[in-house]
């Protein structure tokens, strides 16, 4: 067994964007900490107290976010960034087991009672970990795993929890009334954005919980799924691959593996953010192929979410001739009757003010200023209020 050691904590995140986002031209979001931090959980939710007990259950104790994988009895697999399982409990500790299940870089935040994240890796040779001691055993307490890097590093299997000293599992905590997608490459994914520019890209330094999508989300209380995967394009993949593409693996229940589908009538968005096009824009492209799979590819996640709002994207770098194509197939979209659906392309990283992530890939301040812009964009367009 071993103990969460040796962890970052992201406890002035939501200061860092307040501040960098007030220096920004334009409307400007006062970001308070617990916002970036926590979830708030709708008052609408009731907590069904029948479910209490001290054993564990992993389908009653849990409230699971993302596309989970059900169908190996020792228990759910978690593939994309940004999947996530909660839990309540009233007792003075806890224990987790946690282990890969595909590949061995795989890495999440904890957050204990609404603290901030504690990193950690997900050891094979260490799969018992201590997530909690020295609670009042007489509270409630809430727990949450969340999975900062994606499946290219490794998917990861929940065994259980146990309570070592005594007390009960409770009702998983509610879900927010408002649900996210997130559609993607790299950046969605959160690749590189605690590292520098120079750094080779590592699993580590991956972080969706700072992701703009997953920080637009929390700030806006909606539930997210981070549909990314690095490298991925709309016609063409980074590598020239025109295979598996973003046509083939959106479909996916793990995206490295093209069966099962994901079955989509488990979860229905609000609002989705389509964001491909970086990685095409590296390679000669037909314009006319590129708007028509645009296109279809809308048209596919509407076919799926009738009443969604669907904002088409770029950035934060402003590539071209993509940029151009991509409001080629709005203008296609939007003449086709779908006023639902709204283009809008994110503000070009500063490199020399901001810097950047790995591998020329935007830090935690780029994703900030992306995330005020998409905050802005939806509340705009949908009447969300914060």
């Amino acid at each position: 067994m071993k103990k969460m050691t040796g962890a970052i904590a992201f406890a002035c995140a939501g200061l860092l964007m307040a501040m960098m986002i007030a220096g920004c031209s334009g409307r400007s979001l006062e970001l308070p900490q617990e916002r970036v931090r926590d979830v708030v959980i709708g008052e609408n939710n009731q907590q069904d107290d029948s479910v209490n007990s001290p054993e564990f259950d992993r389908k009653r104790h849990v409230r699971y976010t993302g596309r989970i994988d059900w169908r190996d009895p020792d228990g759910p697999v978690l593939s994309w960034a940004g999947s996530s399982i909660a839990l309540r409990f009233q007792g003075s500790a806890l224990t987790m087991k946690l282990v890969p299940k595909e590949r061995s870089e795989s890495w999440v935040n904890i957050k204990v009672d609404g603290g901030p994240p504690q990193k950690l890796y997900i050891d094979a040779n260490t799969p018992v970990v201590t997530i909690a001691e020295g609670l009042n055993p007489d509270e409630e307490h809430t727990v949450e795993i969340y999975k900062r890097t994606e499946a290219m590093f490794g998917t990861i299997q929940l065994h259980g929890f146990e309570l070592p000293d005594g007390g009960e599992f409770l009702a998983p905590p509610a879900r927010p009334e408002r649900k996210i997608e997130i559609i993607g490459d790299s950046i969605s994914a959160g690749s590189g954005n605690e590292g520098k520019d120079g750094d080779p890209n590592i699993a580590e330094h991956e972080n969706n919980w700072l992701a703009y999508g997953a920080l637009a989300a929390r700030y806006l209380n909606a539930e997210h799924h981070t549909t990314a995967v690095s490298g991925i394009g709309l016609t063409v993949n980074y590598g020239d691959e025109r295979v598996n593409t973003m046509l083939d693996q959106y479909e996916r229940l793990n995206p490295l593996h093209e069966e099962p589908k994901w079955d989509f009538e488990q979860w229905t968005p609000d609002v989705v953010v389509i964001n491909l096009g970086t990685n095409d824009n590296n390679y000669e492209i037909d314009k006319d192929d590129f708007v028509a799979k645009y296109v279809g590819f809308v048209e596919r996640v509407r076919s799926r979410y009738p009443e969604a709002h669907i904002f088409i994207t770029l950035g934060p770098f402003q590539l071209k001739p993509v940029q151009d194509y991509i409001f080629d197939a709005f203008g296609v979209i939007r003449q086709a009757g779908d006023k639902r659906v709204h283009c809008f392309i994110f503000r070009e990283a500063n490199r020399e003010r901001d810097g950047m992530g790995e591998t020329g890939h935007p830090n935690t301040i780029t994703h900030a200023l992306m995330a005020d812009q998409l905050v802005g964009e939806i509340m705009e367009k949908t009447g969300w209020s914060k």
